[in-house]
């Protein structure tokens, strides 16, 4: 041991790592509730992983609604993840529909365009609009 970490092995770290890692990521909703869904509700919510209410702006939601077709809105779960490594300087988010929702509601024209199944974001982006987006999208990290 060196300054009280093992020498030699990963193991004990990388499940300090995990640790924090869930930590950092136990807000997140787990069961995701359609774009749909969410508009119907007076107060529209979702459950986090810890069972804590996870709330979304009516504004927010109808704003996503205007620019998706109504199948759309069906399809679209919430929140939209985007998921942040510490070897990346990057926000990835994964959903088709939410991508195209956020670069229509931005006006990202020809940047960050959904490629490959993903649409990678700058962190700083990433957390601008997670804050402005009440609720719609969380960050998660891997």
């Amino acid at each position: 041991m060196t300054n009280g970490w093992p020498v030699g092995g990963t193991g004990g770290f990388d499940r300090w790592i995990s640790f924090e890692l869930g930590r950092l990521n136990a807000g997140l909703v787990i069961e995701k509730r359609s774009l749909a869904a969410l508009l119907k509700e007076p107060e529209p919510a979702a459950r986090t992983r810890e069972g804590d209410v996870h709330p979304f702006e009516p504004q927010v939601l109808a704003r996503f609604a205007s620019v998706l077709t109504r199948d759309e809105a069906d399809a679209l779960r919430l929140p939209l993840t985007l998921t942040v490594r510490g070897d990346s300087d990057e926000a990835i988010l994964t959903d088709e529909i939410g991508a195209k929702a956020l670069r229509t509601l931005e006006n990202f024209g020809q940047a960050f365009r959904f490629r490959d199944g993903r649409m990678a974001l700058p962190h700083s982006l990433a957390m601008d609009l997670t804050r402005r987006y009440g609720g719609v999208l969380q960050l998660a990290f891997g």
